[in-house]
């Protein structure tokens, strides 16, 4: 029996800064273990744009078949960040062997705070980097100080 119901892709011309996936049954809230999901839903993130991309619906099957776990890695293609509530040690070490990490949330974890989350955390990135260039001549002004030298005995 194939793996895949159904695979849903949006058409999408843009290149995403990012793609994460969550495993979700409802579409709105993580709330499946990666092994056993119907579906995973994934969204493209920019810092000031979000955009689902595609969704893949299983079919469920129970117990620890290999291609069952193959077939939902591969859905992950090009994601960097898979959110579910629960995940095995050993698929877990194998997402990581292809680029994917796994966070485990809480059940019933809305998707859209997630990806509220994700963005705020980007905008912060973003400030701190633009904090740490704000003076690009204060070390040049430090190292022509007089009183500065490498070889100052008094300290």
């Amino acid at each position: 029996m194939p793996h895949v119901n159904r695979h849903l892709s949006t058409i999408s011309s843009a290149v995403w800064s990012m793609k994460v996936a969550f495993a979700s049954s409802d579409y709105h809230h993580v709330d499946q273990h990666f092994g056993a999901t119907p579906r995973l839903v994934i969204y493209g993130v920019k810092q000031h744009e979000v955009t689902l991309l595609h969704v893949v619906d299983f079919n469920v099957q129970y117990g620890h078949q290999e291609d069952k776990l193959a077939c939902r890695i591969d859905a992950l293609e090009d994601c960097v960040t898979l959110y579910c509530v629960a995940i095995g040690d050993t698929v877990f070490r194998q997402l990581l062997q292809v680029g994917v990490r796994a966070v485990r949330v809480p059940v019933d974890t809305p998707i859209a705070l997630l990806l509220q989350q994700i963005q705020q955390f980007w905008a912060d990135t973003e400030q701190r980097v633009v904090r740490r260039q704000r003076d690009p001549d204060r070390f040049a002004r430090l190292i022509a100080e007089r009183e500065w030298s490498e070889g100052d005995d008094r300290l």
